[in-house]
């Protein structure tokens, strides 16, 4: 009885070549081409203006807006037309985390990378011995 075997670094190369080829161009598409726009910090749980100070910082007249706050030099007007001072808690912030996100997936895409590169080596050498072990059989 004659049965043909696959070469098991073929046959590894071509599993990982899918499995883990697979996550590493996704992850490569949510890291260049997916959505950037959907990260943002919800409506109802936007952060109070003390919490976004490493994430970015508002100047008006250059002058920094907590500085302005504190110095009360910015104003409003309510419904009525009644001007207010602006205090810390009028200010709420939404903050887009797509940078914290895409790092995130980049990481992960390092790793994958790794592998997906080892898989595809496993595999072309598993098909490089199968072509020499077929020329030497006939």
């Amino acid at each position: 009885m004659n049965t043909k075997s696959i070469n098991p670094l073929l046959l590894i190369g071509l599993i990982g070549f899918f499995t883990i080829g697979s996550s590493f161009v996704v992850d490569l598409y949510r890291a260049f081409g997916g959505e950037k726009d959907i990260y943002w910090t919800h409506q109802q749980m936007k952060l109070p203006l003390q919490e976004t100070q490493n994430d970015f910082q508002l100047y008006i007249a250059d002058k920094l807006l907590q500085d302005h706050l504190s110095e009360k030099t910015l104003f409003a007007l309510d419904g009525d037309g009644t001007q207010f001072d602006l205090v810390e808690q009028d200010i709420a912030v939404r903050v887009n985390n797509w940078h914290r996100v895409k790092s995130a997936v980049l990481t992960k895409a390092v790793f994958t990378g790794f592998a997906f590169g080892a898989s595809f080596t496993l595999l072309i050498t598993g098909w490089v011995q199968t072509c020499m072990q077929k020329k030497r059989t006939g």
